[in-house]
C-alpha cells in the first residue's frame, strides 16, 4: 500500500548515475527530453520563469541576467530558455548544471551551437559561482530528489549567495498522476530506469500544503504556487526581499 500522505524517501535509479551504463543513460536522457516536451516540463518552466525574467530585465536593463538550471540533464530546457530570451530581447546567460557527468557530456554536444548557454558538472550544495553573480536558480523536476530539510538548506544557501529568485517546476503527488505515468512508461518507454523512476518520482512529489510549509520554514514571504498541466507545480519564491514581482 502506498501512503499518499507522505513523500517517498526511496532513491531513484538516476540518483546513482554511475550504476547506469552510458548507452542506457543515453536512452534515459532522450526520454526525459520527450517528457519535458510532451508532458509539460518545458512549458511549465517557461510559464513560471518568464514573468521573473521580464521584471528583472526591466529593473536591470544594462546587464545580462544569469539563470542557473540545476539538474539540467542533456540541456533541452536551457536551450528552450535561451531561445525564449532571444525572441523577447532579454540578454540572458544560462548555466546548465548537473552532477551526472554523462548528462554533461550529452548537453555539451547538444548545446554546442546554442549561444548563451554554458554547461558544467557541479554539486548543488557547492555552487560553482561567486556571490551575487546569479539572479535566478531554476529547479525543474529536481527538488523531489531531496528531503524537505535538504531543500530548505539549499534555498537558504542560495539566498545567502545573493540569488534573487528560486523558480521551481515539480511533480504533484497523486494517485491519478502515479497510475497515468505507470501506464505511459509501461507502454512507451524503452528504459528500465524511466519505467522505475517515473512512478517513483510522482510518489516523491509534492502537495500544495508542502510548498506553503517550505516557504514558511525558509521565511519566504513572496511564494506563488500554481498547478500546471500535467500534474505539475509551478512555484516562484522570492529569496531576496529587495526584488519584487508585480502583477504576475
Amino acid at each position: 500500500m502506498i501512503d499518499w500522505t507522505q513523500r517517498s524517501r526511496e532513491l531513484e535509479r538516476i540518483d546513482s548515475p554511475e550504476s547506469i551504463p552510458p548507452e542506457r543513460m543515453a536512452v534515459v536522457l532522450r526520454e526525459l527530453r520527450l517528457v519535458n516536451r510532451w508532458l509539460g516540463g518545458t512549458r511549465a518552466c517557461l510559464r513560471t520563469l518568464a514573468p521573473v525574467l521580464r521584471e528583472l530585465a526591466g529593473r536591470r536593463p544594462d546587464r545580462t541576467l544569469q539563470v542557473a538550471d540545476w539538474g539540467a540533464g542533456s540541456g533541452d530546457l536551457p536551450a528552450a530558455l535561451a531561445a525564449w530570451a532571444r525572441r523577447n530581447g532579454i540578454p540572458l546567460r544560462v548555466l546548465a548544471l548537473d552532477f551526472n557527468l554523462e548528462a554533461c557530456r550529452c548537453a555539451r554536444r547538444l548545446l554546442s551551437a546554442v549561444p548563451g548557454v554554458e554547461v558544467a558538472a557541479a554539486d548543488v550544495f557547492r555552487p560553482p559561482f561567486r556571490r551575487g553573480s546569479v539572479d535566478v536558480v531554476l529547479f525543474s523536476a529536481f527538488l523531489h530528489h531531496f528531503s524537505e530539510e535538504e531543500i530548505a538548506r539549499l534555498l537558504e544557501g542560495f539566498r545567502a549567495g545573493g540569488v534573487a529568485w528560486a523558480v521551481i517546476n515539480d511533480l504533484q503527488r497523486s494517485r491519478l498522476a502515479y497510475w497515468g505515468i505507470r501506464l505511459l512508461t509501461g507502454v512507451l518507454s524503452n528504459s528500465p530506469e524511466i519505467r522505475h523512476d517515473g512512478p517513483l518520482s510522482v510518489r516523491k512529489g509534492f502537495r500544495r500544503a508542502e510548498w506553503d510549509r517550505l516557504a514558511r520554514r525558509c521565511s519566504v514571504s513572496d511564494c506563488d504556487v500554481r498547478w500546471l498541466w500535467a500534474f505539475r507545480w509551478g512555484v516562484r519564491m522570492r529569496l531576496d526581499e529587495t526584488n519584487s514581482i508585480s502583477n504576475v
